[in-house]
């Protein structure tokens, strides 16, 4: 499916949020849909595999359901020591906590880009609620880039901290 397409799905004329994937195994399409939804269309994406999918057990739902609620701004846990401000460092100064990571395509498929995901805590001091933001990367690339905006210039097209 084009990306156009996926533009206009939608239920009633709102766009759609939330897409929900069931990938054949070893498929090398993931990368690209996670590029295309998360990073061109604005689209929260869970990819799913057919055998764990098509048992529907309960274990295996409520794990999605837990993956799919932190991906849409949720919170899953809360940290007792945090909200009893028992932290050190983290409890005594306002702190931010950041998560970084690529996801590299399969072996074999060299045209398609690599995605990276910053991640950072937005409660303090409870510090269990994340936002994240993805974006396409070169092919391998260790180093994310377009990690920074510049606010002050205007250019925030694919920095990921401002």
């Amino acid at each position: 499916m084009s990306s156009k397409k996926l533009e206009e799905i939608g239920h009633k004329g709102k766009p759609l949020q939330l897409l929900i994937i069931i990938l054949p195994d070893n498929s090398p399409s993931y990368g690209m849909i996670k590029r295309i939804c998360e990073t061109e269309l604005g689209i929260v994406s869970q990819c799913c595999r057919p055998r764990a999918a098509s048992k529907l057990g309960k274990q295996y739902l409520e794990n999605l359901s837990l993956k799919i609620n932190v991906k849409v701004g949720g919170r899953n846990t809360v940290l007792t020591d945090a909200i009893q401000r028992r932290i050190p460092l983290v409890s005594d100064n306002p702190t931010i906590i950041f998560g970084a990571g690529v996801n590299y395509q399969s072996p074999g498929e060299d045209s398609s880009p690599s995605i990276a995901a910053v991640v950072a805590s937005m409660d303090w001091p409870e510090v269990t609620k994340y936002r994240g933001i993805v974006s396409a990367q070169a092919y391998r690339e260790e180093i994310i880039q377009d990690l920074y905006s510049d606010p002050d210039s205007g250019r925030v097209a694919g920095g990921m901290i401002m």
